[in-house]
């Protein structure tokens, strides 16, 4: 027998064919498998179906089971254990050799895959029952996708209720800084308006303040011309004396009044 030439190496993983297009239904892949132990597999394979077709009518299948265990263990399906199969027979039954003996090789070859494939075929669920869980699979993702878009609708709407709620607190912080700018405004403009106030008060009690000392100081000044022409008549009539004298009093009476007029007129808090 002629040496095989090397074996391909079949694709890591392969995907479930749907009937639908997506996003109709979704469209599950297998298990990822390991490249390197799938490689190993396939060589064990192709020397595991040599020794097969060298041991002739008295092989057995125990050889072939023990393979579909560890394809099974990989997690393959029958499809890529009939990839591994066909580039194995591909290698072992070649062209050159004659029809009949092809033809053996081929039935043996055919028993050998079914024995490995035996124990994968027992554990495929039927083409019902792995529609009706694909459909709950189905469902089920419809049920999340509905749920996310709930949840991001919510989402978006907390955000917005938070944009809105900051950016009616940053108006109302603008809105108060403004108010207590104005406060300052104001209270420094009521101290400007009290300073002035009280300045004009000052200056209006000043004026009249000189205003009285000025009526003060003729009335006394009248009184003293007075005194001094008592002085000089003290040798008139008492007549005459006493009229002097009451005129004196008058212009004292005249101070007085004045200086309560201006008293009350600076607000003293005893004159009424």
């Amino acid at each position: 027998m002629d040496n095989p030439t090397p074996l391909l190496k079949p694709p890591a993983y392969e995907f479930l064919i749907c009937d639908d297009p997506p996003p109709a239904r979704v469209c599950l892949p297998t298990r990822m498998i390991n490249p390197t132990k799938l490689s190993q597999l396939s060589e064990r394979y192709l020397a595991t179906l040599r020794t097969h077709f060298e041991q002739g009518p008295r092989a057995d299948a125990r050889a072939a089971h023990r393979l579909g265990k560890q394809a099974f263990a990989l997690g393959l399906q029958t499809l890529q254990l009939a990839k591994i199969h066909k580039l194995a027979v591909g290698n072992l039954v070649l062209s050159g050799y004659p029809i009949k003996v092809r033809k053996d090789m081929s039935n043996r070859a055919a028993a050998f895959f079914t024995a490995a494939s035996a124990l994968i075929a027992k554990t495929r669920l039927p083409a019902g029952a792995a529609r009706a869980q694909l459909d709950r699979l189905n469902a089920s993702l419809t049920a999340r996708t509905q749920e996310v878009k709930e949840s991001r609708r919510k989402l978006q709407a907390g955000i917005a209720r938070r944009q809105n709620a900051e950016a009616a607190l940053k108006t109302s912080r603008e809105a108060s800084g403004r108010l207590l700018e104005e406060a300052r405004h104001l209270q420094r403009y009521l101290q400007d308006m009290a300073h002035a106030v009280f300045s004009a008060r000052e200056k209006v009690r000043k004026t009249m303040s000189h205003t009285l000392q000025d009526e003060i100081a003729q009335t006394l000044l009248g009184i003293q011309f007075r005194l001094m022409a008592l002085k000089k008549e003290v040798s008139v009539s008492n007549e005459d004396f006493e009229k002097e004298i009451a005129i004196t009093q008058q212009l004292v009476e005249k101070s007085a009044y004045t200086l309560k007029h201006f008293a009350r007129a600076l607000g003293h808090p005893d004159e009424k």
